[in-house]
């Protein structure tokens, strides 16, 4: 060979080696860092509220918009062209999409509108998660942050009761709340945690990682004990079995020991921890946790040199389960001694089957109030917030809440058969998954053991979600989608996967990319301008609160108009708002009365704007009850008689089972024919009359339709005031000698 080729053969193999190493760098941290992208997106969730504020939601968005993208990026430069793969892929996009389509039937947009875009955040965070959870050992990591999150949010509630923490709302009453602001739900998501905490631990050979999972559950479970919740009870009673029915062999002992270290050593220690919170020295708390802690390593070492020094497989069994009989009989006597003297916990726990506890009836009526509404709306459904906007008008009895406390019904509510179909199929398909990977479960048990761990986790946090309102907090539906996400991956490798390095294209690759890239977009654009509309909303309300106790006119003056022009952006950047304009209108009408006096030609202006604003805002917002309150006492402030008529009118349909509303619209209708009256308009007085009398008759109507006398009726029941009777009558008489 000649020394020229000799001299281009080393360059060439120099540029392979290097082009090589380039490709070894990139492979080193680029796609580490796409993993860690999606973990820290499944993990802060529960630690900002749950990010059940619109604020924490929106930049939620955000994040969720750039990470999908940059991974839909990382896929189409190594030409994986197919963003929907497998069942589940499509059942997940069809659950946003069925929030996409009820957008044609919202009965109030604004809300409407996020909804969507939550089950459009939904589905992509269930796609990062499928995608870069592309082998088991990579599923098992992405579980480690859902964990390490649930072990947040225990520390933090841990930390609340003991008064190191100052997280607020996170201990309220003696229960544990910790992040997640309701007890209900902090525990059935610390529930699910422990299950997926016992899931890891079962093929985990790195005993130090063995002790931090164990600590983890331990801390998890004693936060749990400290919310009171019936509903944890259920899913860690119900998921421990079924967790114990598809572990296999020793793997099945092994759950039942450490799921019986963890709940032992917390029901030891809960009572001692509660007592201490009461204490005056500090530290008190925290000492019987580290007791707690010292039994739970004491725990782990006793299974791991059993596991280590007896050889006979059947001698272990024995041995551990004379063990866990001794600590389960230990933990009981310590329930029946001292944490079930808690009043509280009894009381809870009592009530949990009894068929005529509060919770139970009014759950009961919650649904068939559901099936009322989906009846009216079958098909499409009234949109995200429809149930909120509806409920009242349904009801047998007068009860108050935000939520169906089961996301079954609510999804049937919002989304129509349309999207329940969606949401039951997601089921469906996941018991599909695991029939599926059961069946190669003698080829690759540890697959079948973490597939079974994430579908308990899946089963008991769907169950909970179907009487009660967790998956309505936007963090629990993180986690679930999550765990979705995860066994997708499971199912795809075992099932439904390519070899490694196949490059995957269908005849409508470029369609799939484009249309994933246009939902980024408007997840992107929709969180950012939701959010700088909420910022100029929040920046006009402090504005204008200062304004209001400044002294000087001229100050007062331009401090209300600086605070309408912030609102007029939030309403600019969120025209589908009707609370933004309503405060711009109620704003404006402030406006107007500070201006008649000595500018009344711009007053009118303001005025005249007001009307045309509120006006907007009903009509977005119709069954707002807190709105269409602010529109009656602008409409008065601003003489807007059409609106005094028609938002009355609009307060008393949306909620027919309050009576001080009927009183409060009666006194505001003869208030205002009396002003009519004395400034010459008869006809419009003797319209405000008619209406008064209208109105006591529907009064009597609803009474008659409503179970007045329903023992869990809440506030004031529902009856004719003398104060209705006496104004009806005025009417009568007033509308009588026009005749």
């Amino acid at each position: 060979m000649s020394r020229k080729n000799r001299v281009n053969g080393r360059g060439k193999t120099k540029a392979k080696a290097v082009n090589s190493a380039t490709t070894i760098v990139e492979k080193n941290w680029w796609q580490p860092f796409l993993f860690v992208l999606a973990g820290i997106l499944i993990f802060y969730p529960p630690l900002v509220k749950g990010l059940f504020f619109n604020s924490s939601m929106f930049i939620f968005h955000i994040v969720t918009a750039v990470v999908f993208s940059i991974i839909l990026l990382d896929r189409f430069m190594h030409k994986n062209f197919r963003v929907i793969r497998t069942p589940l892929d499509w059942a997940v996009l069809a659950y946003a999409g069925a929030y996409l389509l009820s957008l044609l039937g919202a009965v109030h947009l604004e809300e409407a509108i996020y909804g969507f875009l939550k089950a459009l955040n939904y589905f992509m965070v269930y796609w990062i998660v499928t995608r870069v959870a592309g082998s088991y050992q990579q599923v098992r990591e992405l579980l480690k942050y859902l964990l390490a999150g649930g072990l947040a949010v225990g520390l933090i509630g841990i930390l609340a009761a003991a008064g190191y923490s100052h997280y607020p709302g996170a201990f309220v009453g003696g229960m544990i709340m910790s992040t997640l602001q309701y007890s209900n739900t902090m525990a059935a998501y610390l529930a699910v945690m422990i299950l997926l905490g016992v899931t890891l631990i079962q093929q985990e050979k790195n005993i130090y990682l063995k002790f931090i999972y164990s600590l983890a559950n331990y801390i998890m479970a004693l936060a749990v004990l400290g919310s009171l919740s019936k509903g944890a009870w259920l899913i860690l009673i119900g998921g421990v079995f079924l967790l114990l029915i598809g572990m296999p062999g020793i793997y099945r002992i092994k759950s039942v020991f450490f799921m019986g270290l963890t709940m032992g050593t917390a029901l030891l220690i809960y009572r001692p921890f509660m007592a201490a919170i009461s204490l005056t020295p500090s530290g008190g708390p925290l000492i019987r946790v580290g007791i707690g802690a010292v039994l739970i390593v004491a725990g782990v070492l006793a299974w791991e040199v059993l596991q280590r020094i007896l050889k006979k497989q059947s001698l272990v069994i024995l041995i551990i389960a004379i063990i866990f009989l001794t600590l389960l009989a230990g933990g009981i006597h310590v329930a029946d001694n001292q944490v079930l003297q808690s009043s509280n916990l009894v009381k809870e726990i009592s009530t949990a089957l009894d068929k005529g506890d509060s919770s139970y009836v009014t759950r009961l009526a919650f649904m068939r109030s559901a099936m009322e509404i989906a009846k009216d709306h079958p098909v499409i459904g009234t949109g995200a917030g429809g149930w909120e906007a509806l409920y009242r008008q349904y009801q047998n009895f007068n009860f108050l809440t935000s939520e169906t406390h089961s996301h079954f019904f609510q999804v049937w509510v919002e989304t129509g058969t349309i999207g329940l179909l969606a949401f039951l199929s997601m089921w469906v398909i996941l018991f599909y998954y695991i029939y599926c990977i059961y069946k190669v479960k003698q080829k690759q048990e540890n697959k079948w053991i973490l597939a079974w761990g994430i579908a308990t986790g899946c089963l008991g946090l769907g169950a909970h979600a179907a009487i009660d309102f967790d998956l309505s907090i936007p963090a629990m539906c993180v986690v679930l989608w999550s765990l979705l996400g995860l066994l997708n991956s499971l199912y795809y490798n075992e099932k439904a996967g390519v070899p490694k390095g196949t490059v995957e294209r269908t005849g409508y690759d470029w369609i799939q990319v484009g249309i994933a890239a246009l939902l980024a977009a408007v997840l992107l654009v929709g969180g950012s301008k939701y959010l700088y509309a909420a910022n100029q909303a929040v920046q006009g309300k402090n504005t204008f609160a200062s304004a209001m106790e400044q002294s000087s006119f001229i100050e007062q003056e331009e401090g209300i108009k600086q605070s309408i022009q912030f609102y007029e952006h939030a309403v600019k950047c969120h025209p589908a708002s009707g609370i933004y304009r309503g405060d711009l209108a109620a704003i404006q009408g402030t406006l107007f009365l500070v201006l008649k006096e000595d500018k009344e030609e711009e007053a009118m202006v303001y005025r005249q704007e007001s009307i045309k604003t509120m006006k907007k805002a009903a009509e977005l917002s119709p069954y707002d009850i807190r709105l269409l309150s602010s529109l009656l006492r602008n409409a008065a402030v601003t003489g807007d008689m059409p609106g005094l008529m028609q938002y009355g009118q609009m307060m008393i349909k949306a909620s027919p089972n309050e009576p001080q509303l009927y009183k409060n619209v009666a006194q505001i209708w003869w208030s205002a024919s009396q002003t009519c009256e004395e400034h010459g308009q008869h006809e419009m007085a003797l319209e405000f009359t008619r209406l008064i009398v209208k109105l006591e008759k529907d009064l009597r109507l609803q009474i008659n339709r409503v179970d007045t006398d329903h023992p869990l009726w809440q506030g004031e029941r529902l009856h004719v005031t003398p104060e209705i009777e006496k104004i009806a009558g005025q009417a009568q008489r007033f509308s009588a000698s026009d005749n």
